[in-house]
């Protein structure tokens, strides 16, 4: 039934309102139940002017225009909220990892070389780099939302730098790169972390190296949409922002992993 103030902020409301004013909740408000809770979380997901599925529909198709619309224009309420989604994903590719275990091929070192070890003390070496490998792929595996965020704000920057005559700032640039990273994280978790589980190991950096080139590939399709780029110069200018900020990620993880692997 409907009140005559806004359950959510309190604002007075007149019979004939239907959201709220103030807020935009619904002014008739009901208890839950068990067909209300699928029907709300169904709608959620598949509303066709502003559902999650409609935002991934739009990232595939058209990544370009939902930046320029969503960032540049203010059209925030025509989309499904991209940091809920985001949050979504990354929930779901934790609970992938889970189940497939992508990372426990990534090994420097294998039992046959620690097998093969001349002295006691190579072989000692070789077991304590194993360890401590483990030990970072159950990291990557267990905490994959973390790591998203820490490579978001570095591709950030390197967009950031190379297009400061876009009149864009960072936080701009980090959000559009966040947005994107729903569909990218998406496109990984159902396609190359069961292909890292099955396939041999000698291929986990074939996998991952053509999961790289498509995520290379949608980011700069989606900038320069995003930014109308025209011409080849321009065009240009993404690609070397994508490798830009790869070598600043690349930098970062050779930097901690020597220190890790390095320190006891």
């Amino acid at each position: 039934m409907k009140s005559t103030r806004c359950a959510n902020c309190g604002r007075e409301l007149t019979p004939d309102f239907n959201v709220c004013p103030g807020c935009g909740q619904k002014t008739s408000i009901h208890r839950f139940t068990m067909p209300h809770f699928l029907h709300e979380l169904l709608h959620a997901f598949t509303h066709a002017d502003k559902g999650a599925l409609f935002l991934l529909k739009e990232l595939i198709v058209k990544p370009g225009v939902v930046l320029q619309e969503y960032i540049l224009e203010g059209k925030r309420k025509k989309y499904f909220n991209p940091f809920t989604l985001l949050l979504i994903v990354l929930g779901f590719s934790v609970f992938m990892n889970s189940i497939f275990h992508p990372f426990q091929k990534n090994q420097y070192i294998t039992e046959e070389q620690i097998a093969s070890a001349k002295t006691q003390e190579k072989k000692a070496f070789y077991q304590r780099i194993t360890e401590k490998q483990a030990k970072v792929n159950d990291f990557m595996e267990k905490r994959t939302n973390i790591v998203t965020f820490l490579i978001a704000p570095v591709m950030a920057f390197a967009f950031w730098l190379v297009f400061k005559g876009k009149r864009l700032n960072f936080a701009e640039h980090l959000v559009a790169y966040l947005i994107l990273t729903s569909m990218l994280s998406l496109l990984s978790t159902i396609s190359f972390v069961p292909l890292l589980t099955l396939l041999s190991r000698d291929k986990f950096y074939i996998v991952a190296t053509s999961n790289l080139l498509i995520q290379f590939v949608y980011t700069s399709f989606a900038y320069s949409k995003f930014l109308k780029l025209k011409g080849f110069g321009e065009i240009l200018m993404v690609t070397v922002a994508n490798i830009l900020g790869m070598v600043f990620w690349l930098i970062l993880i050779t930097i901690a992993t020597f220190v890790y692997f390095l320190t006891s």
